[in-house]
């Protein structure tokens, strides 16, 4: 058997916890994304530190994972038991538990009377740690941990209080910004729909909204159907998992789709396990395109080619939105991004670090990156990288001679001023000054753009070079409002009109068909003809060494 070569960030987690383990720490938090093999490391750690372990997890998906990937990392499989249920394989070197059979006292006492025979745990993990501070979580740790038992806790979602008094302070972590950079995990694309229903009118318990009124609150504003409406539209041909708030709103909101010609399926947790297998099996294989859910595949479910995430129920939880947009992150062939569509405004309540809306960002922060938020539409590592820190941080991360992935910025996006992408240029972008030419921002090397001013005529005024992009659109938009801006203001008053005679007049001087010129808005035309007219004054400047 070939036990898998680990990642580099994995083998730093393993050595992490090896580290403080000889240095005595009893007990190691590991936080990682969802999408980044934590099973997989912890396996791995369980066959280096030998003797007896313990692992903990709390649902069947969890359970059957976890013994797969000990199965992978070499440990025979004769040597793994279950405590779940009917089984009581207690004298297993492996044990394979469920929290919910050892939080009764008399599962909890058959597993450390076995200590007698087979010996105690050196090792016990718990899988999703955010469940940590639970009591009966707590009542497991105090059965089985003695001298040299070293318990470690992994998870994706960290913040849940509690946590780090169980643990301490995490002795590994890596967020979800660093492996979309490390191309380990993809990007994810935020958009927002609204459904008209009033989620300040729904009670709330337990710091999130009751399960209960909740569903019939959406289902009064006829959720199902807007759902359905919203994915034909934006998220179409993407194999797809829909958060729903109630199990009758999941079979509605999969019938919906299914009026739509959508193959789509809901699961919900009375099913017979082997009948919601049947349905994740044929999500798996293409068969059906949509999978509904309540609150069955928040954790412990893998699908890497799950491109489109579609947040149906409101949340209070920072712990549980994170959860739902994780099942999206994983990359796979062909996979750009995961779109995030939110058709309930969970991506307004709240960023995943705690931080509320600020203006027009609406926040899909994830793991323990702090304060960056994703504005409508946009890349969520493109929205971090706007910020110097976050990227000076990535670029040494990643190595000087690395370039990060999916580094460009939506530049059109909430700016007051309307940038072009330039035809056949990779990296270029413009604003139109009318009779004074363009300014134009270059993209010298990854992450150093030029900014310059280029007039009607051809003439090049270099305003700045070696400059964080931040910098180059700022001074580029000072240029702008200095020459007069009113052709690229974004919300001019003449853009949605139909395009003026001499508009398409000179459409049709350079080739473009007189249909074609009408069919636009005299913005959208003033675009296209002004992105083309700065492409080629920028093509001549590079041929005369005037531009880089």
């Amino acid at each position: 058997m070939t036990i898998p070569v680990l990642r580099d960030y994995q083998l730093e987690a393993v050595k992490a916890c090896e580290l403080v383990a000889a240095a005595g720490q009893s007990r190691a938090l590991v936080t990682m994304p969802t999408g980044t093999g934590k099973t997989v490391v912890f396996c791995e750690l369980i066959r280096r530190r030998g003797g007896r372990a313990l692992v903990i997890a709390h649902r069947d998906e969890l359970l059957g994972q976890a013994e797969a990937k000990l199965i992978d990392a070499g440990i025979p499989a004769k040597s793994i038991g279950r405590v779940q249920a009917g089984r009581d394989e207690v004298d297993a070197k492996v044990v394979v538990a469920s929290v919910q059979t050892l939080a009764r006292a008399n599962r909890r006492r058959r597993l450390v009377e076995a200590f007698a025979t087979a010996g105690p745990f050196r090792t016990v993990v718990i899988d999703e740690a955010h469940h940590s501070p639970a009591d009966s979580y707590v009542a497991v740790l105090d059965a089985v941990s003695g001298a040299g038992t070293f318990v470690t806790g992994w998870t994706a979602t960290p913040n849940r209080e509690g946590v780090t008094e169980v643990f301490g302070d995490p002795v590994y972590e890596r967020d979800l910004i660093d492996m979309i950079s490390l191309r380990w995990l993809c990007d994810l694309r935020g958009l927002r729909v609204g459904i008209d229903f009033a989620p300040e009118a729904v009670r709330r318990s337990h710091g999130d909204y009751v399960e209960g009124d909740l569903a019939r609150a959406l289902g009064k504003a006829g959720a199902p159907d807007i759902v359905a409406a919203a994915w034909c539209e934006h998220g179409e041909g993407r194999q797809t998992i829909v958060f729903a708030a109630g199990v009758q709103l999941a079979h509605d909101t999969a019938a919906a789709l299914w009026r739509r010609g959508v193959p789509a399926e809901a699961i919900d947790g009375a099913m017979p396990l082997d009948d919601r297998q049947a349905v994740l099996d044929r999500y798996r294989d293409g068969t059906t395109q949509v999978v509904v859910n309540c609150s069955i595949l928040t954790e412990g479910f893998d699908h890497a080619e799950t491109s489109c995430i579609v947040v149906a129920r409101p949340t209070l939880s920072s712990l549980l939105y994170a959860q739902l947009i994780g099942r999206g992150t994983r990359v796979a062939p062909n996979k750009d991004d995961c779109l995030i569509l939110d058709v309930v405004g969970a991506s307004d309540l709240h960023d995943l670090s705690g931080l509320r809306r600020v203006g027009n960002r609406s926040p899909v922060t994830l793991g323990n990156l702090a304060g960056v938020g994703l504005d409508d539409g946009a890349s969520l590592l493109d929205t971090a990288l706007k910020d110097r820190t976050r990227r000076e941080r990535l670029a040494a991360l990643l190595g000087e001679h690395q370039r990060i992935v999916a580094e460009s910025v939506d530049l059109f996006g909430r700016r007051h001023l309307r940038w072009l992408s330039l035809p056949g240029l990779d990296r270029c972008y413009a604003i139109a000054l009318g009779d004074a030419g363009h300014v134009v921002l270059v993209e010298q090397e990854p992450d150093c753009w030029a900014i310059h001013v280029v007039a009607k005529a051809g003439a090049v005024e270099t305003l700045g070079t070696d400059l964080y992009l931040d910098q180059a659109t700022a001074l580029g938009e000072q240029a702008a409002y200095f020459h007069g801006t009113a052709i690229a203001r974004v919300n001019a008053p003449w853009r949605p009109r139909p395009p003026s005679n001499k508009q398409i007049a000179f459409a049709v001087a350079v080739g473009m068909p007189a249909d074609s010129a009408r069919s636009l808005t005299s913005g959208q035309l003033s675009d296209l003809l002004s992105a083309h007219d700065a492409a080629r004054k920028i093509r001549r400047a590079r041929r005369q060494g005037r531009i880089a």
